[in-house]
């Protein structure tokens, strides 16, 4: 074991707790009861620390945080991590906005956006099976692309690393790099960046799509996508813990993503992105394991850093129609239309999305056995694991923010959650 592996271990082992007083938050916490529970599950998938929260229309209700953020830290309500794909819905309503605001619509083929860009990026975006048939804004925000984004040792996954945060711009030059045929597109593949589907008739849940979107916010608006979303959405919504730009955050609310490992083999979601990893890991290791608090160029499907209190004060609005503490983000009948169904059931049906959807709107969608009212979207991406959940039914809201990756069949943030909206439902 290196010594800098053991050191990491020794931060992540404990149990530490944040209370109310800790920074960034005052506000009532969970009920211990409650709290008990909740940590019981994080526990039992080796969660090292994670915060919750949870909303009425009205109020936070209550936030909690227990566990390590990252070496010497402890979790708090506010402590802030890479969310991963609970980002689509903020991306989603930068992009509905400017649908209201008269830029575009969303039956708008990309490429009349494109083609009158202010920043760089693609030119034009076709599928090559399907030339003819333009992608429209609406098969963006609803996962109707046949834009691919596998996630392993290839263009997309190496855009995660270590260090500084990207130039703003590079966003824009990978998605003309991936989309762009040869000679001016190098890690352009028509077989392997674009399924064979047909645009609007199939669905498939991509990040690409949501890079695209991200990118059509900066051409229309001349504004890079982080400062758009900063501007326009975060700061009036109270969100003032989260940003698409890592640097914009507190460092000393930042945790750190973390994942299980068993006898030197990472037990997760995810590949194994080792060169996140700044030490070594023997190959009979079995423990947590810390990453780098890693940056990718690609943020708008993904990159959102963020905490449970600021996740469910976004839920807060959704609740309330598109409307925070008396701004209105997005004008009702557009906030209510992404709280809808957008996709034919028989498309739906024949989805190749990993989960089972029996509703798709704009970003957000409902899963097979969802009550009547629930509206949701999960995240993870290497080390984190976090989820939002809306009931509209019973007016209450919920986020959990796990700084450690979970495994597929053993995933305990939809059993919190349920106990959290409960919770809430009953305050």
């Amino acid at each position: 074991m290196t010594a800098g592996l053991g050191t990491a271990l020794v931060a992540c082992t404990g149990s530490q707790s944040a209370g109310a007083a800790d920074a960034g938050y005052d506000g009532p916490t969970a009920p211990p009861e409650l709290k008990q529970k909740l940590q019981a599950l994080a526990d039992s998938a080796r969660v090292v620390g994670c915060n919750v929260a949870a909303v009425d229309r009205d109020r936070t209700l209550f936030a909690d945080a227990w566990g390590t953020a990252r070496r010497g830290k402890p979790m708090t309500p506010v402590s802030t991590l890479n969310i991963g794909s609970v980002s689509k819905t903020i991306t989603a309503t930068a992009v509905l906005q400017l649908v209201a605001a008269g830029h575009f619509t969303l039956d708008t083929d990309v490429n009349d956006i494109l083609a009158n860009a202010k920043l760089y990026g693609p030119h034009s975006v076709r599928s090559p099976h399907h030339p003819d048939t333009p992608i429209r804004i609406r098969h963006l925000l609803t996962h109707l692309t046949p834009l691919t984004s596998p996630v392993g040792p290839n263009a997309y996954g190496y855009t995660y690393r270590m260090g500084a945060v990207p130039d703003p711009a590079e966003m824009g030059r990978w998605l003309h790099d991936y989309l762009t045929p040869p000679p001016r597109g190098w890690t352009y593949s028509a077989e392997v960046n674009f399924t064979k589907g047909v645009p609007g008739q199939a669905h498939q849940y991509s990040d690409v799509a949501y890079e695209l979107a991200g990118h059509v916010v900066q051409a229309a608006t001349g504004k890079y996508f982080a400062d758009y979303c900063r501007d326009a959405i975060l700061t009036p919504a109270g969100m003032t813990r989260s940003d698409f730009n890592r640097d914009k955050l507190s460092e000393d609310n930042r945790a750190h993503p973390h994942a299980w490992f068993e006898d030197g083999v990472k037990k997760g979601m995810w590949e194994d992105f080792r060169n996140l990893i700044p030490h070594d890991i023997p190959d009979d290791f079995t423990g947590p394991v810390e990453y780098a608090p890693y940056v990718s160029s690609l943020v708008a499907d993904g990159g959102l850093r963020s905490n449970a209190v600021d996740l469910a004060r976004w839920a807060r609005l959704w609740l309330n129609e598109g409307s925070s503490d008396g701004q209105q983000i997005l004008p009702q009948p557009v906030a209510t239309a992404a709280l809808t169904n957008q996709v034919a059931p028989q498309v739906l049906a024949a989805s190749e999305s990993p989960v089972s959807m029996i509703a798709q709107g704009y970003a957000w969608m409902r899963l097979a056995g969802d009550a009547d009212g629930i509206w949701q979207h999960a995240g993870s991406e290497f080390g984190t694991a976090s989820y939002v959940m809306i009931d509209t039914k019973r007016g209450v809201g919920a986020a959990v923010v796990c700084n450690t990756e979970v495994r597929i069949d053993n995933d305990p943030r939809p059993k919190m959650l349920q106990l959290l909206l409960d919770a809430a439902a009953n305050s």
